[in-house]
């Protein structure tokens, strides 16, 4: 085994330079820490990308003029979800490990042009998703968790903290150590067995399965007219509760999502809300 970086190869004696924990680690560390750091309107991720992929390159080539070319591959416009970052980088340190030892040619060439077409063609599909899930897990962590807050619980807290970085963390893990370890094979992978499809459908149902649990804790309709007929005292509320609970805050929830789709903006539908809670408040058919 040679020097740090370089092990031989006993069969071509050529050397072959190797990835460790500490430089895969490093990389992993520096994207997960600082998301978002130095994003500007020129590049958006790029620095923050190459400044994750720095320790890399400063261990699998040796040569200054090697690093630079390395550098300025990683230096073209970058940008999608954050933690989703993890999957072309994770393919970038695989595919550097593999141009770092090929000997100067063409096949060489072809690799190094590559590595940016990877990264622009993963970056849009995984901003679209990375968008999404973040949208539909980060709003039921919230609500869990400001289910807990608005009682005055630091539970509240404490869920948000422990379950958004246990989310952040897990698909940053995941998807950075899981591409090093198949490289341009997670592309082909993604492709056949369609996963983001599948995995967009999943975070859809869970989205609206929580979403249909929270209407009746934080859409407050309650009807409060009692009628008389005869000896017996109708409670409306009450009658539509032993239908469905909660029936009262959906149907007010479905007609409103259903006036939000027929662009009827939200201004105009607080305005909405606010009229005919006055006008059931005069009648008394609410409190």
């Amino acid at each position: 085994m040679a020097e740090n970086n370089v092990v031989e190869n006993v069969e071509t004696n050529v050397p072959q330079h190797k990835l460790t924990n500490k430089e895969l680690n490093s990389c992993f560390w520096r994207f997960v820490f600082f998301p978002m750091c130095t994003i500007n309107y020129e590049r958006f991720q790029t620095l923050q990308y190459f400044q994750a992929m720095k320790k890399v390159i400063q261990k699998l080539y040796p040569s200054k003029e090697d690093q630079i070319d390395a550098a300025k591959r990683h230096m073209a416009f970058f940008n999608t979800t954050p933690q989703w970052m993890g999957i072309p980088l994770g393919i970038s340190c695989a595919t550097e490990e593999t141009i770092a030892n090929l000997p100067k040619g063409e096949e060489r060439t072809e690799l190094e042009n590559s590595v940016n077409v990877v990264k622009a063609s993963l970056m849009g599909p995984l901003a679209g998703i990375g968008d999404s899930l973040d949208a539909t897990i980060v709003a039921i962590i919230g609500a869990l968790s400001a289910g807990f807050a608005i009682n005055g619980s630091i539970l509240g807290a404490v869920l948000m903290l422990v379950l958004g970085n246990a989310y952040y963390l897990s698909i940053c893990y995941f998807g950075y150590f899981y591409s090093y370890r198949n490289g341009i094979k997670v592309i082909r992978d993604m492709n056949k067995s369609n996963i983001l499809d599948k995995v967009m459908e999943a975070a859809s149902i869970l989205g609206m399965t929580a979403l249909g649990a929270l209407v009746p804790s934080w859409v407050g309709f309650n009807l409060t007219t009692n009628i008389q007929i005869g000896d017996y005292v109708l409670n409306i509320q009450q009658e539509l509760n032993n239908i469905i609970p909660g029936l009262a805050p959906l149907v007010l929830t479905l007609i409103l999502a259903s006036l939000y789709k027929k662009n009827i903006s939200s201004i105009k539908l607080v305005v909405l809300i606010f009229i005919i809670a006055f006008v059931m408040a005069l009648i008394g058919l609410t409190a």
